[in-house]
Formats: structure tokens, C-alpha cells, sequence
């Protein structure tokens, strides 16, 4: 399987496209080809190439920051001048940002999830490009997750950097399909190029010969990128998602958390909600972020390898459901953390990241009842499911 970046490379008719054109390139340290080399410097090694500019998304052109709000600046990077998109001050191209290229070429690993900033720069770009000359070529990599769907759809009041989109959570496309479902979406006419990859199959997850590069710093591996987006939901509570800990998004609790009780809750009302992995208690001690350097009791998902015996994992009814429970064994405990979250100033960060306010309706709600949830997010995913299909371009 070769990736979009791989293709364009390797093809004389993409590279003639490049030729006599300055040239923008936004990677980070996971825009790499299936050696591990980096695309950059491949882009650079080749003499037809005329590199003016480099950018960087959210966590850096190295990957190294670490979580929301922690901003990369603009620098010199291999004699380039390296354009910062996640920062306080815009996320948007400034008029002097498009005046260094003629094409920018979008190479970013995605993860299969709509809070992943990657899909909300490259959004932001198409509606940057619209109404210039400039091209937009984006080099397409594989979803990790495949065509897997779960989640309500955003609703255009929790628009946000980690929701641009009325999407699901997981939308089971790639970036590629992404923007052009985006493209017809808004009737954009930006100038857009897709390199598509060679050999991709979409319904599985992530090509058995390819490795992981970590595309953020807590992105850790596949079954990390599984959880993620029903973990992720934490990000707007005061529970830890995991940060500080060598398992994050996978590990996730709090000092004090009756574990016992919320499992045996949750085994009670929904086994359902738990299939496809199994839940272990734990403790566990974060080296930073929340409940730095305090023990929490909490858990750890481990996914279930036959998945045909034990049931798809569905980590976004698995968290809300969990949640639930948390609730209702700690009831006096405040859970929702607040604003600012992602440079959005007002709106609550589990409704912008749950993309609503029916996922923190229902766990407010006296009622227990979770297949009115259930019956919900099941008729959310199956519209998105019917309308998704028009924009595949992998089988």
C-alpha cells in the first residue's frame, strides 16, 4: 500500500503538475513514507521541487506539544520559513501565509475522528483557498479506524476548532473523502487536488505492514486511536483521559473513583456497551496534566482480539455510558470541567466536543434508560451512513 505522498513522488505526471510552481508543504513528524523517511525530506531531495514554505498544525511540525491550547510558533525550518496554523492569535492562512506558495500540499495523518484538529485545518484551508488562485493538493493516508461510524452529528451551534463539521464522531473516511464530501457540502470552489493512495483497502484499519508513527504526542498506537473517540469525551470533565500516564485515552479514572461500583453499574444496566473489550480496575498516578502526581483509581480498556466473538467495540456508547454511571455512583460530584477549551471561550467542552448538548442532556437527565440513547445515536449514524456513500473513492 502506498500513501498519496508516496504516489505523487513516484509519478512523473503529479511532479510535472509541481514544476515551475512554489511550493508549500504542511506535514509533521508522522508525513513520513513506508521506510519511515520523511516526506519533507524527499520533497526537499528532489531538484524539480521549488519548497517556499513549510506549516505546521496543532502539536507542531514535531509533534512534540502536548495537548489543547499549547501553541507552536513560526520559525526557520530547513532554511524554510515553517508557518504555524495552531496558535492564539489565528489558525486561519494570513494574506502573507498565502503569498508564499502557488500549491500546498496537505499531508497530515488523520484518526478517524471529528475533534482531531488535522480535519478542522484542512477544512479551514479549503475556505482559506476559495477565492484565490492557489491550489490545494492533498496527499491522502488511511483512516485507522476504516469505514467505522459512531456518534451523533455536530450541530452548527458547537462549532468549533474541534468541530467543524456536521459529523459523527468517527465519520469512517479518509481526509480525502472528507474534503470532498466538505467540498460539496458548501459548494466551495476551491481549486482541489487529490493524490489517492495505491492498494488501500478502507474496510480494514490501518495496513499490517505499515508502522505507527505518532501523529500527536498521545496518539500512541491503534488501539490508543480506537478509544480515542469515546475517551476523548473526558477531555471536558474532570476525569483524566489518561495524559501523564503511558496508556493514554486507554487508561482513565480519578483520585477517589469507586471503581467497583460504576463497573458492576454499567455491567447492570448496559453489558451491551461493553462489548468488544473488557474493562480492568486500576490505579494509576499521572505524571502531569490532571491529578498530577496523586494516585486515581480508574480503568483500563483492553480490546478484545476476536472481535467476532465478542461484539464491535463501540467506545463512544462505552464512555457515555460510563459517564452515566459515574454519575450516578458520585452524585454530588461536579464532573464538567470548564471554558476555555480549544480557544472557544463560551460554549461548555463537553457539549463542543460531543458536538451538542444531547450527550450532557441525557446524562443530566433523572432517567436511566439507555436505549433512548442507544435509539438516538443509532438513528444519528444511520443518516450520516446513507449520505457518506456518494463520497467514497476507496473500496
Amino acid at each position: 500500500m502506498f500513501v498519496g505522498a508516496e504516489v505523487l513522488l513516484n509519478s512523473s505526471l503529479w511532479l510535472k503538475k509541481l514544476k515551475n510552481n512554489r511550493i508549500a508543504y504542511l506535514g509533521n513528524s508522522a508525513s513520513v513514507d513506508q521506510k519511515g523517511e520523511l516526506i519533507l525530506s524527499r520533497l526537499l531531495q528532489n531538484k524539480n521541487i521549488k519548497l517556499t514554505s513549510l506549516f505546521s498544525p496543532q502539536h507542531g511540525f514535531s509533534s512534540t506539544k502536548q495537548a489543547n491550547m499549547i501553541t507552536s510558533k513560526n520559525s526557520i525550518y530547513k532554511g524554510l520559513k515553517l508557518y504555524s496554523l495552531y496558535s492564539k492569535k489565528t489558525r486561519r492562512l494570513t494574506p502573507q501565509m498565502k503569498q508564499s506558495f502557488d500549491i500546498l500540499l496537505f499531508d497530515l495523518q488523520d484518526t478517524g475522528c471529528r475533534i482531531y484538529t488535522y480535519l478542522s485545518t484542512l477544512i479551514y484551508l479549503m475556505e482559506d483557498l476559495e477565492k484565490t488562485n492557489k491550489t490545494l493538493i492533498l496527499l491522502d493516508r488511511p483512516n485507522p479506524l476504516g469505514r467505522y461510524v459512531e456518534g451523533n452529528l455536530l450541530k452548527k451551534e458547537f462549532k468549533s476548532f474541534v468541530g467543524v463539521a456536521p459529523l459523527p464522531m468517527s465519520h469512517g473516511l479518509t481526509l480525502g473523502e472528507i474534503a470532498l464530501w466538505y467540498k460539496h457540502l458548501k459548494k466551495l470552489k476551491t481549486n482541489l487536488k487529490i493524490v489517492k493512495m495505491k492498494s488501500y483497502q478502507s474496510k480494514k484499519e490501518w495496513p499490517i505492514n505499515r508502522a505507527w508513527i505518532l501523529p500527536s504526542p498521545n496518539m500512541t498506537g491503534l488501539s490508543c486511536a480506537k478509544c480515542y473517540p469515546g475517551t476523548v469525551l473526558l477531555e471536558g470533565t474532570q476525569i483524566s483521559e489518561g495524559r501523564g500516564t503511558t496508556k493514554p485515552f486507554e487508561i482513565f479514572g480519578r483520585v477517589n473513583m469507586e471503581t467497583e461500583k460504576i463497573h458492576k453499574w454499567m455491567k447492570r444496566e448496559k453489558a451491551d456497551f461493553l462489548k468488544g473489550c473488557f474493562l480492568r480496575e486500576t490505579k494509576f498516578e499521572p505524571a502531569f496534566d490532571k491529578f498530577k502526581n496523586k494516585t486515581c483509581s480508574g480503568f483500563q480498556i483492553h480490546l478484545e482480539k476476536s472481535i467476532a466473538k465478542k461484539g464491535v467495540f463501540r467506545p463512544y456508547r462505552l464512555m457515555s455510558l460510563f459517564l452515566k454511571a459515574f454519575k450516578n455512583i458520585h452524585p454530588s460530584v461536579f464532573w464538567k470541567s470548564k471554558a476555555p477549551y480549544e480557544y472557544e471561550w463560551k460554549l461548555n467542552p463537553i457539549d463542543i466536543i460531543s458536538g451538542s448538548e444531547d450527550l450532557k442532556n441525557w446524562l443530566d437527565s433523572s432517567s436511566n434508560k439507555i436505549s433512548h440513547w442507544d435509539d438516538f445515536l443509532t438513528s444519528e449514524e444511520r443518516a450520516w451512513k446513507k449520505s457518506q456513500k456518494d463520497f467514497f473513492i476507496y473500496n
